[in-house]
């Protein structure tokens, strides 16, 4: 991954530091209005300096809770749980000549369900981001199984990492088939392939060792099945190194946890600073929404 964020973008993550603080607390009434009376204001604008923006290029994002900003409430909905303001997708398209068109992630969503969600998504589509592969790799059953005794040689975390592998096992040749079918689906669209960050700081606790250690397994199917599409199309943005330093246990956090609520529909997945400086900076510094 190319890193260092260029000028002009490091001055917008400034912003996005505001977005993250200051949106969530805006009511939407007091949102600026994106109905017909803010576009005359800005056609007007446009006609009295001579200048026209260039023309927005629609963006796409698809997959599992990760895109749809699941641990940064409040929500649109109950059973998708897509952050209302700062999913990144949302915080990357406010930086870029992307323009969301849509957000179809889904908590919960799988490898299939995220095939699904291609369903009506318009061909002239530029870009699509996703994250998709937690789920069918189990996941959730290491998280749940190992949270008591995180030993791998002991029941019930020694079977839930045994069915993990041999789901990670089975999950490449799917993630091929997947992204293959949205690059053929959407012909103009670079289709670009988001990992998972470790969700804890090193040393925190057993467990989260253990966890980090499957997201890393998880990332390298995602990593081999990117290339194996051989497809320059679709590409892979590695989000560790941005989250390098700010899992749970850190000081300032990139993951939403909280130990006085374990159930926390909002735990072990990205919260707004996460979504703001671990996804759309990865994509930032990339080099993603410049393209």
């Amino acid at each position: 991954m190319r890193r260092g964020l260029p000028s002009r973008l490091g001055a917008l993550a400034l912003i996005s530091t505001a977005l993250v603080v200051g949106l969530a607390a805006t009511p939407a009434a007091a949102l600026p209005s994106t109905g017909a009376g803010a576009a005359a204001s800005s056609a007007a604008s446009a006609v009295s300096t001579g200048w026209s923006p260039p023309a927005a290029r629609g963006y796409v994002a698809l997959g599992d809770s990760f895109t749809a900003g699941q641990g940064a409430p409040p929500y649109r909905s109950d059973d998708c749980k897509q952050s209302r303001y700062t999913s990144y997708p949302t915080v990357a398209a406010l930086f870029s000549l992307y323009r969301l068109t849509e957000n179809r992630a889904c908590s919960g969503a799988t490898v299939a369900a995220t095939g699904a969600q291609l369903v009506g998504v318009s061909p002239d589509t530029k870009l699509v981001t996703l994250t998709v592969g937690g789920i069918d790799a189990g996941s959730n059953e290491v998280l749940g199984a190992c949270a008591l005794n995180p030993d791998p040689n002991a029941e019930p975390c020694k079977s839930a990492l045994a069915l993990s592998a041999a789901k990670l096992a089975a999950l490449g040749p799917q993630l091929v088939g997947l992204y293959t079918t949205i690059a053929a689906t959407l012909p103009n669209a670079k289709v670009v392939v988001m990992n998972y960050p470790r969700l804890f700081n090193p040393g925190v606790t057993p467990l989260g060792d253990l966890v980090n250690q499957s997201s890393d397994a998880l990332n390298a199917v995602i990593a081999g099945a990117v290339a194996a599409t051989a497809n320059p199309r679709v590409a892979l943005v590695d989000v560790t190194q941005e989250f390098a330093g700010h899992g749970i246990g850190a000081r300032l956090p990139y993951i939403s946890f909280d130990p006085a609520n374990v159930l926390a529909s909002a735990n072990f997945h990205p919260n707004a600073l996460g979504n703001a400086f671990g996804y759309a900076r990865a994509l930032a510094n990339d080099r993603v929404l410049s393209r």
